[in-house]
């Protein structure tokens, strides 16, 4: 089935907090435990607006409009840590749970990576949930080392810091 990739806008902001809590819930459950996903899945499955009017975060709908996958890059780190003038950050990747495996998340990386090089960028780096490490690793990404991301009201999320050479 083929993929169609856009650039997404604010009034997606609904369809993407959607596909999120469904990816997301469906998806992590085999790498987190239940009260981890108790506290941060009310944080991470929302449409992030700075990210849908950064004219970097994209969305994968089938040929009939039906919303996929979706995710971005941006030249700030979610975590304000390891910065440089030339690299970047990979950003809330979700693909729907019904449609994984079937070369979304590719689709969208390649974006990132073809729009990242063209602004002058040479490394992209990301944090990466547990069960994703996989996939990163399969698009170019290194593992670097585990860390707790820090989300609101004092939520620690264990993921992976990884980086990848454009």
């Amino acid at each position: 089935m083929p993929f169609l990739i856009r650039v997404a806008v604010l009034n997606d902001e609904p369809a993407v907090s959607a596909l999120l809590l469904k990816s997301y819930t469906a998806l992590l459950k085999s790498a987190y435990d239940a009260a981890t996903l108790a506290k941060a899945l009310p944080l991470i499955t929302r449409a992030r607006p700075e990210l849908l009017s950064s004219g970097s975060y994209y969305l994968a709908e089938t040929e009939d409009g039906q919303l996929v996958g979706a995710g971005g890059w941006t030249k700030a780190s979610p975590t304000g840590r390891g910065e440089t003038e030339n690299n970047g950050n990979i950003r809330h990747f979700g693909t729907d749970p019904e449609f994984t495996g079937q070369g979304i998340g590719r689709l969208l990386m390649q974006r990132c990576f073809s729009d990242a090089k063209s602004h002058g960028l040479s490394e992209l780096n990301c944090y990466s949930t547990l069960n994703g490490e996989r996939f990163y690793r399969a698009c170019g990404f290194e593992s670097i080392e585990r860390v707790l991301v820090f989300l609101p009201g004092d939520v620690e999320f264990p993921s992976i810091r990884m980086t990848c050479p454009l």
